[in-house]
């Protein structure tokens, strides 16, 4: 009887070793997530603005290439970290993907330094001249993609 006690208070002593270790994983967790949420996203992360474009003349090289030459001016702006513009790559897959769209005709990924910079770049005269007199009236549709990191 004397061994089945040891054995019953050695068994009982684990599983409350093992709850607490799990309490506490699952306190550190919550309090990893609730930190997360404190995050002010709008001060100090790098914002990435992507955009997909259809143009009016979809298909043609001609008006895809006066597309990203002319935004091309754009990485130059205040803010700006990286800007990217190009058509797609059509890589060659063994298997088709509902998930792929090869639609568009150009597509712009650039990053700011941070979601404060990116609106000062949208409030700049020169990205709205760039904007709407240079780069929409070639522009058909349009779908904006926005993330920080």
């Amino acid at each position: 009887m004397k061994n089945g006690m040891i054995l019953f208070k050695a068994n009982w002593l684990n599983q409350c070793l093992l709850s607490l270790l799990l309490f506490g994983l699952l306190t550190a967790c919550a309090s990893t997530e609730n930190e997360y949420k404190k995050i002010d996203y709008a001060t100090g992360h790098r914002l990435h603005h992507v955009v997909v474009i259809w143009l009016k003349q979809s298909g043609d090289a001609d008006v895809r290439q006066r597309y990203i030459e002319q935004s091309k001016p754009l990485a130059r702006l205040p803010g700006v970290l990286a800007y990217d513009v190009g058509t797609p790559a059509s890589i060659k897959r063994r298997h088709t993907s509902a998930a792929l769209d090869e639609s568009y005709d150009v597509a712009v990924a650039s990053v700011f330094e941070s979601p404060q910079a990116f609106e000062m770049f949208l409030k700049n005269p020169e990205y709205g001249r760039i904007a709407q007199q240079v780069l929409r009236p070639l522009v058909d549709k349009y779908k904006v993609y926005e993330f920080v990191e």
